[in-house]
C-alpha cells in the first residue's frame, strides 16, 4: 500500500541536496539531461531541443517538452543565489511571450535544488518569483539524481511536502 506522508520544504530540500557541498552546482547540460528524465517521467513523451519562440523578445528554449494537454518551455538557469535584476527582468518578457503567443504553452524556471534555500531567504529573488510565478511561471527543481520539485505557486515553496512513506 502506497502511503505518503508530509515533510517540511525545508527537510525536504536538505533531503534532496543531502551530500552536496557549495561547489557542487549542477551545470546547464547537466540540468538539460536532469530535465529530460522530468518531462519523460510525467509523460511529456515530445521533446525538443533548441526550439525557437517568436514575440517581443526572441528566445531558444533549450529544452520544450510537450504532452497531449501542454508544452512546457524551459530557461535553464543552474545557479541562483543572488538577484539578478537582468535575468529576472528577461524571464519576465520571455514568460508574457510564450504564455501570450503560443497555445497552450507553458513557461519553467529550471533549476539546481540547491538554489532552493536563496530562493526563499532573498527578499528580492522570492518577490520576483511570486510575481512571475502569479502570472504563469512554473519553477522545477532538480539534483541531477532523478529527484525533483515542480512547483506552479509560490506559496507552495515553503508549504510542507507530500512524500512517499518506506
Amino acid at each position: 500500500m502506497n502511503k505518503t506522508r508530509m515533510v517540511a520544504a525545508r527537510t525536504f530540500f536538505a533531503r534532496m541536496n543531502e551530500g552536496r557541498g557549495p561547489g557542487s552546482w549542477l551545470t546547464e547540460d547537466q540540468l538539460v539531461k536532469a530535465c529530460e528524465e522530468f518531462f519523460l517521467a510525467n509523460d511529456y513523451s515530445s521533446l525538443e531541443h533548441g526550439v525557437a519562440f517568436a514575440g517581443h523578445h526572441n528566445f531558444v528554449s533549450p529544452l520544450v517538452g510537450s504532452s497531449e494537454l501542454e508544452t512546457i518551455a524551459t530557461v535553464m538557469r543552474p545557479r541562483i543565489d543572488r538577484f539578478d535584476m537582468a535575468f529576472f527582468g528577461s524571464l519576465e518578457s520571455i514568460l508574457f511571450d510564450v504564455i501570450d503567443n503560443h497555445d497552450r504553452a507553458s513557461l519553467a524556471l529550471v533549476t539546481d535544488s540547491l538554489s532552493y534555500f536563496p530562493m526563499v531567504r532573498i527578499e528580492e529573488v522570492s518577490v520576483a518569483l511570486e510575481n512571475l510565478m502569479g502570472e504563469g511561471l512554473y519553477l522545477l527543481f532538480l539534483n541531477g539524481r532523478s529527484a525533483h520539485a515542480l512547483y506552479d505557486d509560490f506559496k507552495q515553496l515553503s508549504a510542507p511536502v507530500p512524500v512517499p512513506s518506506d
